[in-house]
């Protein structure tokens, strides 16, 4: 399935304001046969071999810190995967991030250091740069312990997947704190270490998220019907791309829950709060009432999509929709239930909830026009 960077959160830069971002929903992809027997191998867990990759961060550190870059200096950083896949990811959200703008940008930067046209965070990486060094260093002193730490996690919610070697790319720079490339033929994610604050146990605790993320497509795309469903993603209607991202974002945020994130630095309680803040009471009342008035607004046409992708994730509120649903369905249903959760519609897991909100008045509750809405739109792919 296509996958879509959201915000995740805003951070100050000098001189303007950019939105943080990270990825939502599914990049599915066409994987060789044997992936498609995947949804016949065991589940999740030990299984998953994460594999390190720091070289982008390290030598965007090293650029940006130069006093002049020559063109093919610039060009040739472009040769670096996860480099590659910063500046790819960058011009989804900026179309004039061009590789080529990448490459005047940097010349440019490391001559005036005044901040440029694309939003490739040059400013950030530069002030940042020690503390992206520091990042990669504790980060490789601690890799056994963070791979096992990491797919402990994920075992619990884990969709069943094969055996599968996943590829951990650190970067730093452009709009994302973490993302997954569309089409990607490779299993792999990418997570910036420049707006970390230093903080390693919050570079675990995104990488985490963005981890069950592959774990989501990994068991997908085997499943031709959520293959085709994900490539066509922005062409679906409104309301069921919405309850897509809401599926698949709740499911990670559920899986990845930060209130279980080790240490007290300000990125990984950046992430704990938000889950603090969203899970009380009030607030998830007020979320799943922002749902059902977002799905109403698509519904009936009075809002785009663009507009409704904001309100509902651009300060992660939809998250913690799907996640209470996941949360709500898993224990009744046991672990089992995830298994073939990203092989089935998104409409089935609205479905599922509806039918076990309607017979447990405790849990949060849509509206009966959201009810309606999702009755109607078909239980198929």
């Amino acid at each position: 399935m296509r996958r879509d960077s959201h915000p995740a959160g805003e951070w100050d830069a000098p001189g303007r304001r950019l939105t943080r971002l990270a990825t939502a929903g599914l990049a599915l992809l066409s994987l060789n046969p044997a992936s498609a027997a995947a949804s016949a191998q065991p589940r999740a867990g030990a299984a998953i071999r994460l594999e390190f990759d720091y070289s982008a961060a390290e030598l965007m550190a090293d650029a940006i810190g130069r006093p002049t870059l020559s063109e093919a200096e610039a060009g040739a950083l472009l040769r670096n995967r996860g480099v590659a896949a910063m500046v790819a990811k960058t011009g989804v959200f900026s179309p004039q991030s061009t590789p080529q703008g990448f490459v005047a940008d940097m010349q440019s930067f490391v001559t005036t250091h005044h901040y440029p046209e694309g939003d490739f965070a040059l400013d950030w990486v530069y002030k940042y740069r020690d503390q992206v060094r520091a990042l990669v260093s504790e980060l490789r002193a601690d890799e056994d312990s963070l791979r096992h730490r990491v797919t402990a996690r994920l075992t619990r919610y884990a969709p069943r997947t094969g055996p599968a070697t996943i590829h951990v790319y650190f970067v730093a720079g452009g709009m994302s704190d973490g993302f997954v490339l569309d089409d990607d033929p490779e299993l792999a994610l990418f997570v910036a270490l420049e707006k970390a604050s230093g903080d390693k146990d919050g570079v675990e605790q995104n990488l985490t998220h963005e981890l069950y993320h592959v774990l989501q497509k990994f068991s997908a795309a085997g499943t031709p019907a959520a293959v085709k469903f994900a490539a066509t993603l922005d062409r679906q209607p409104p309301p069921q791309r919405l309850l897509a991202t809401t599926l698949w974002e709740g499911t990670a945020n559920l899986a990845a829950d930060a209130r279980e994130a080790r240490g007290q630095g300000p990125y990984v309680s950046m992430w704990r709060d938000r889950y603090l803040r969203n899970l009380t009471p009030e607030g998830t009342r007020g979320n799943f009432a922002l749902f059902d008035s977002v799905l109403a607004d698509l519904d009936q046409g009075k809002v785009e999509w663009a507009a409704a992708y904001r309100k509902g994730f651009g300060d992660s509120r939809f998250y913690f929709v799907g996640m209470e649903m996941a949360r709500a369905l898993g224990a009744r249903r046991g672990a089992v239930y995830f298994d073939e959760l990203f092989v089935r519609p998104p409409n089935r897991f609205f479905r599922d909830y509806l039918k076990l909100s309607g017979a447990d008045p405790s849990l949060p509750q849509f509206s009966a026009n959201t009810r309606r809405v999702i009755e109607h739109l078909p239980a198929s792919w």
